[in-house]
């Protein structure tokens, strides 16, 4: 997988946890709210931003 599909799936899995983020808080449902950290993880780990090392 190339970094734009990378960045381009990242991005769909973090709009999907913000999205499942207010669905669980608006609804007081706690199986949204963990899919919804579950997708930005998914996020974070794809996008690569997280784990890579910082340049000096």
């Amino acid at each position: 997988m190339n970094n734009q599909n990378k960045r381009k799936t990242s991005t769909v899995f973090l709009i999907l946890g913000m999205v499942f983020l207010i669905i669980g808080v608006s609804t007081d449902n706690v199986v949204f709210s963990w899919a919804a950290i579950a997708f930005v993880l998914i996020s974070l780990f794809l996008g690569g931003r997280w784990m890579r090392p910082r340049k000096k």
